[in-house]
């Protein structure tokens, strides 16, 4: 008998995030490591009436890829692009072997990739197929999280499997604020930030695109964000770890970037293209089951009383705006001294609400 939590979490995505119909054509994609969840929403998506596609992954065929391709062979994603094109809708489960793997790979072939891809979630990102994104909790996650597996996979199913609705009722009433707001201040350590969100309206997210959820976001006036920020809690971008992110934004534009280890993957980032260096994404976090940060995104950026940042590309739900080939969320802590203002008016202090 499988876990309930897995088939749980299948029936999350393919009937809550995508909702697939009958005769849809579904897209299912993740590592060999995250087997049980394909396998269920496999045969989720066949009830609902779907037609499942699969891409399934293994292990270190990345690094083979970056170690061996040429530069003809990193530009190619026709393979990628038609299933794409072919999917009513998509499901990415998360889930490696080893989060490490690609830790010393030239960073301008990760940026070169990274670029060739940029097609595919910005496809995505208007509208061109129904998606979610997941996580099945993995060794490589566990370890990664100081956890152990069991102790993992309770913290995700915890997050993952809750009542969307009741979250999306949660957050009515500081969305109203913000929809009201022009400019928001996000102050905590070495960080004194403002970010224009004026005739942006929030966009909610309830478990539609990421499951676990639980964020309201706004695409930025990308031009006008300034001041400074520091991010405490380390993230991983392109399998590299990257913490102790210290920004300076004029007139929108990050100015002056370090960080305390992962710097050069910062610089060459911020140096993919022009874009990289202004906001795509102000999103914050109001789910309050999540309680610490895992260096994974997906469920760091939900924390309740933290806000995240994102380097790149604006999505166009949220009023598009900033044009980059990459998307980078970055989550400041606001639970230990942080304040966010709208207008010059406090909302929130110590990550809680005070309205």
């Amino acid at each position: 008998m499988g876990d309930p939590r897995v088939k749980e979490l299948a029936r999350i995505l393919v009937h809550h995030s995508i909702d697939v119909q009958p005769g849809e054509k579904i897209l299912i994609m993740g590592d060999a490591e995250t087997a049980p969840l394909i396998k269920e929403v496999y045969r989720s998506v066949l009830k609902a009436g779907g037609h499942p596609m699969l891409q399934v992954g293994l292990a270190e065929l990345n690094k083979i890829m970056y170690d061996e391709a040429s530069s003809a062979q990193l530009d190619d994603v026709d393979v990628l692009e038609w299933l794409y094109h072919r999917a009513d809708g998509l499901i990415r489960i998360l889930g490696s072997a080893n989060n490490k793997e690609l830790t010393n790979v030239d960073p301008e072939k990760l940026k070169q990739r990274s670029r060739a891809t940029s097609k595919l979630s910005r496809y995505l990102m208007q509208g061109g197929a129904k998606w979610v994104l997941t996580m099945f909790p993995t060794q490589a996650q566990a370890q990664d999280a100081d956890m152990s597996l069991e102790e993992y996979e309770h913290f995700v199913y915890s997050a993952t499997n809750v009542d969307y609705a009741a979250m999306e009722r949660s957050m009515l009433g500081a969305i109203e604020k913000f929809n009201a707001a022009s400019k928001v201040r996000i102050v905590g350590k070495e960080t004194d930030l403002t970010v224009d969100i004026a005739g942006r309206s929030a966009v909610i997210c309830a478990g539609n695109r990421n499951v676990p959820d639980g964020e309201f976001y706004f695409s930025p006036n990308h031009l006008l964000t300034e001041g400074h920020i520091y991010y405490e809690w380390p993230t991983i971008y392109n399998g590299r770890e990257i913490s102790g992110i210290r920004l300076r934004f004029e007139k929108g534009r990050v100015v002056d970037s370090s960080a305390e280890k992962g710097e050069e993957a910062l610089a060459a980032a911020l140096d993919t293209d022009e874009g990289a260096r202004f906001l795509g994404e102000l999103g914050i976090g109001v789910n309050y089951g999540i309680t610490r940060p895992t260096k994974d995104i997906l469920f760091d950026e939900k924390i309740g009383g933290s806000v995240h940042l994102a380097l790149g590309r604006a999505y166009e739900m949220g009023g598009a705006g900033n044009e980059s080939d990459i998307h980078w969320d970055m989550v400041k802590n606001l639970k230990d001294g942080g304040e966010i203002y709208l207008d010059g008016v406090l909302v929130q202090k110590n990550g809680q609400w005070v309205f």
